[in-house]
């Protein structure tokens, strides 16, 4: 979809499209160039050219995981986060992009997610984006994209919420409640039934 941001800081939207993969989704050899039509599909449709653009990656493709972290005073917090993305990263830390983002919990104790992504499984994707004559702007993890989604839409409901996203080869679980948030992809998705 295209966006634009109103008075008030709010996203009015200018145009939505869809775009089908028509390859069996679980068949890894036809996805990226599945992908990369779809893309350049999107972007004739919705007239993008030469544009930064923001995506989200699949739960699957991504690893993400919740840490709680150990209580050091007022110590470097970049570097307290980077020691514990090599200790629960699965891949050598070298190999993958990963980002963290620091949870707004009550008291004091601090947690963090971690999500990262094999360097080539992001440049594949980045590839696609610029085959269409596009840029990469911003890049999420789908789940924390539709958790942040809800909660800027829906930030003063109360009690917990459960959204669930079932995509093609993965279902997101993705709990809310308050500012607490917490996800778990499944490897179960559309393609499966």
């Amino acid at each position: 979809g295209r966006f634009s941001r109103s008075k008030d800081g709010g996203l009015i939207l200018k145009g939505y499209e869809s775009s089908a993969i028509l390859a069996d989704p679980s068949a890894e050899m036809t996805r990226i160039p599945q992908v990369r039509l779809a893309v350049g599909e999107l972007a004739s449709k919705l007239g993008l050219s030469k544009e930064r653009i923001d995506y989200a990656i699949s739960g699957q493709s991504v690893f993400t995981r919740f840490v709680k972290l150990p209580d050091l005073g007022d110590g470097d917090l970049e570097q307290l986060v980077a020691f514990e993305a090599q200790q629960h990263v699965p891949f050598p830390i070298n190999e993958v992009i990963w980002d963290w983002q620091l949870l707004d919990f009550p008291g004091s104790e601090r947690e963090v997610v971690l999500v990262a992504i094999k360097g080539d499984a992001l440049d594949e994707l980045n590839d696609c984006v610029a085959d269409s004559g596009l840029k990469t702007g911003v890049v999420d993890a789908s789940p924390m994209a539709l958790a942040n989604a809800f909660r800027y839409n829906y930030g003063e409901i109360e009690g917990a919420s459960l959204l669930i996203d079932i995509g093609a080869r993965t279902s997101n679980l993705i709990y809310v409640e308050g500012k607490r948030v917490f996800t778990r992809s499944i490897a179960i998705g559309g393609a499966a039934i």
